[in-house]
């Protein structure tokens, strides 16, 4: 009896009774499809001896098989894409013949069978073919710095980056990443990048496109979360197709890559091309400013460095200085934008306060930097259109003024008095409560806080891009 759970819109095989001899995986199970066998799920079967894996199954995770002494036959119907680590360790497998949609077999999958010579065989094959094909196998994008080590880039080390790209997509269909942990390169407006390509024959006069099939396919992740697009660029030389990559970049309008310099290298029989790319004639769609600036404009970017972590590209002391840095930059951006806010006295007067407050040491500095940075995640996201402002700028003020007196044990006049702040008007001369209130009706007709808040986006990005550079070369570090 096979047990199982559902993962979003799939299917996923989690157990199995103990005497089981012959199993044969359903393709669908209460009309969701069978995409894929869970790690160590099918493992220590001492009676089974025969699998059968059907075209709906996608992966195949770590150990799902491992120990079972007398499995001598397993079936692979076309569909299976990824194999993990271990998966069959241990079994009694003599030979098996593995479709040809297979894209990854992990580290020691075979381990302990007899068929392990046949697994090697395959995957030189394979990527040998991949020589004359035209598949994602000879083309990757990779980080500008690498331009100055690219004679030591080889065809090994593109067609690894351009598999493991593939895995990620593989695991967002078969329910194991979100599309905000998806790990590919992210770029943005203006940003530089590389792309190394490896054919057998010349590559002349090589240009950039974005696919037909990138918007409607894999383009916005959800009609309420356009921050990203997701798109797959071909690569033409003489107008011909040589190859495909993916990237990552924020939501735009007329998205072009050119071609900024060549630098060609011929090598073991290939023609290597490292191309200097660059996003240009990028315009920010109207209508992200018209959407909610969630968090999770900062969060896709520290995801893309968690799944890095979980595949052990990077480092947990690397993983965490990624995450205190995202934080910090969290902090700043919106404190930076909301400090510039025209025509609030009131607001005006808080941050003022605030930073004498930081400057107290009798204040209770770790409630206070924890109210802070509480406060600056809850006002970041619920900024949405032009007018949430307003609910920002002026409801939460009641809320700061009472943490302020409670942080202080004082009342706010008190406050106000020790610190030597008051509300001031734009001739900076000093205002009363009333006063301050009287600007309420005009805030949202000041211009200047309409372009602010349509500048933010950029401002978001460019602060995204710098932690994005800063960090991009630590999965390909050794």
């Amino acid at each position: 009896m096979i047990r199982y759970e559902f993962q979003g819109k799939i299917a996923v095989i989690t157990g199995a009774s103990k005497d089981e001899v012959e199993i044969e995986i359903p393709t669908e199970l209460e009309g969701k499809p069978v995409a894929k066998i869970e790690a160590q799920a099918l493992t220590d079967m001492p009676s089974l001896k025969k699998v059968v894996i059907p075209k709906s199954v996608r992966v195949i995770g770590s150990y799902a098989f491992a120990n079972c002494p007398l499995l001598s036959e397993v079936v692979f119907e076309e569909g299976l894409e990824t194999i993990e680590d271990w998966a069959f360790i241990s079994c009694n497998l003599e030979s098996v013949e593995l479709p040809k949609s297979i894209k990854n077999i992990g580290t020691n999958a075979f381990l302990g069978n007899m068929c392990k010579g046949q697994i090697e065989e395959f995957l030189k094959e394979r990527d040998e073919h991949k020589i004359l094909g035209h598949s994602n196998g000879h083309c990757a994008a990779f980080p500008i710095e690498l331009m100055e080590a690219r004679e030591s880039i080889n065809s090994e080390i593109v067609a690894s980056r351009a598999r493991y790209v593939d895995e990620q997509f593989d695991k967002i269909t078969v329910g194991e990443l979100t599309t905000k942990e998806l790990d590919i390169p992210i770029y943005f407006d203006g940003d530089e990048f590389m792309v190394a390509v490896w054919h057998k024959k010349e590559m002349p006069n090589i240009t950039f496109e974005v696919a037909g099939e990138s918007k409607p396919l894999i383009g916005m992740y959800s009609e309420n979360d356009p921050d990203f697009l997701v798109l797959k660029i071909n690569v033409l030389a003489n107008k011909n197709l040589v190859s495909t990559f993916s990237i990552k970049t924020p939501y735009l309008e007329g998205v072009m890559i050119e071609n900024k310099g060549v630098e060609t290298i011929v090598k073991d029989g290939l023609n290597y091309c490292f191309v200097k790319a660059q996003i240009l004639e990028a315009n920010y769609g109207n209508g992200n400013y018209d959407r909610e600036f969630a968090i999770n404009q900062f969060s896709e970017l520290a995801a893309k460095f968690e799944t890095q972590f979980k595949n052990k590209l990077i480092t947990e002391d690397q993983h965490d200085e990624i995450r205190d840095a995202i934080d910090a930059a969290v902090i700043s951006v919106t404190q930076g934008f909301l400090s510039q806010i025209d025509g609030c006295p009131k607001w005006t007067f808080l941050i003022n306060l605030k930073r004498k407050m930081e400057d107290d040491p009798t204040i209770d500095q770790v409630k206070l930097s924890q109210y802070i940075f509480e406060q600056t995640l809850k006002d970041y996201n619920e900024l949405g259109s032009v007018y949430s402002l307003i609910d920002i700028i002026w409801e939460h003020l009641d809320e700061h003024i009472a943490k302020a007196e409670e942080l202080a044990g004082v009342s706010i006049d008190e406050l106000a008095k020790r610190y030597d702040v008051e509300m001031l008007n734009a001739n900076l001369e000093p205002i009363t409560e009333e006063e301050a209130q009287a600007y309420k009706p005009n805030f949202m007709t000041l211009e200047s806080n309409y372009n602010l808040h349509g500048d933010f986006l950029i401002y978001i990005y460019k602060e995204m891009q710098k932690l994005s550079n800063k960090f991009g070369l630590f999965a390909f570090q050794a």
